[in-house]
């Protein structure tokens, strides 16, 4: 039977559809003043990198509150100096997802995933692309290729694929399909693309990357969880071999990775009350970053494209992907685990 997956496939979305989200928009913007700034798309000039937290800051709502034939030589490629990395976009492209009978079987034949979880996963992708959290078939194939019952660690067992966050230890969590998806394809990552993640964790969403693109770097500032989550894609990268291009360090990512910059995409999977000027430094002009935005109590996933004027002021337009709909996040700390953000004052008693 074919669903909505196939349906994304086939047809483009309806002027009708696109006249109501902005109707939607509209109506949002005028009668829901009563959520601080709405948090809608905007746009900002600012003259340096350094503004670029002091202008987030001041905006009222962030303040207030074995097996696989994948492991074919046709889907490796050499890069210098003569390391051999791997083609998981291209994996990616050649797994029919028109029907889950399709799907069920090439994934039979081709991966060694176990099938106990392959039909919860198929089920999630079509929730996911009917909610519009996964719209392009990409980002479907990209979620529906990886394995999140290896990421959910051994004490949430049953939980794989639970509408939920889950904790990974060291005080982290295993973000919800939902919000990992909407992200991802908020990012909207191309094969070419250059993506750093800042807060490696379980290890899910960069997976995930690992089929949208050849180029992944993720940093994790946990010390244990970063070699748990290292060991862990050591041991899953003998039969999902996509994962050896992710690479892994340990360190402060509020300073992005500086060596391997600028970036065309950067995503942020911890919470912070303004935008890293070190992080927005990395980004190409053009390029997308994705983070959750706003105080411990409230944030919201932000999506920020950055472009530069002629005379090289910064331009960022900001839009808030779940317009209005507050998340939660750990917080984005420093080595010595002190939060980033300013800390809410508390109110009188």
């Amino acid at each position: 039977m074919k669903g909505i997956i196939f349906n994304i496939l086939k047809k483009s979305v309806p002027a009708s559809h696109v006249f109501a989200v902005f109707s939607g928009l509209i109506i949002g913007t005028v009668f829901g003043l009563s959520i601080p700034l709405i948090v809608l798309s905007h746009s900002e000039k600012v003259a340096s990198y350094e503004e670029v937290a002091a202008v987030s800051m001041v905006e009222d709502a962030l303040r207030l509150a074995g097996r696989s034939n994948s492991q074919e030589e046709d889907f490796s490629y050499i890069t210098l100096p003569g390391v051999q990395k791997y083609d998981g976009p291209r994996l990616a492209q050649s797994m029919p997802i028109e029907t889950k009978e399709a799907w069920l079987s090439w994934m039979s034949k081709n991966r060694g995933d176990d099938p106990a979880f392959l039909e919860q996963r198929w089920n999630w992708a079509q929730n996911l692309a009917e909610t519009s959290e996964l719209k392009r078939p990409e980002d479907i194939r990209a979620f529906l290729l990886t394995p999140r019952e290896h990421f959910v660690r051994a004490r949430n067992k049953g939980l794989e694929y639970a509408d939920t966050w889950l904790s990974i230890g060291y005080g982290a969590t295993i973000t919800d399909p939902d919000v990992v998806s909407m992200m991802t394809t908020t990012l909207n990552v191309k094969p070419l693309d250059k993506v750093l993640e800042i807060g490696t964790g379980s290890g899910y969403q960069s997976a995930i990357l690992s089929y949208l693109t050849k180029d992944v770097y993720s940093i994790e500032i946990i010390r244990p969880l970063y070699f748990e989550t290292d060991a862990l894609y050591r041991d899953l990268e003998r039969n999902f071999p996509s994962f050896s291009v992710i690479n892994r360090k340990l360190g402060d990512g509020y300073y992005g990775w500086e060596e391997y910059a600028p970036f065309d995409k950067i995503i942020v999977t911890c919470s912070i009350d303004h935008i890293p000027p070190p992080l927005l430094r990395q980004l190409k002009p053009g390029g997308i970053m994705v983070l959750p935005l706003g105080p411990p109590n409230r944030q919201y996933i932000m999506e920020i494209v950055k472009n530069e004027d002629a005379d090289g002021s910064i331009i960022l337009s900001r839009r808030d992907v779940y317009n209005g709909q507050s998340v939660r996040f750990i917080p984005f700390r420093d080595e010595g685990g002190t939060s980033y953000s300013t800390p809410v004052a508390e109110e009188p008693k």
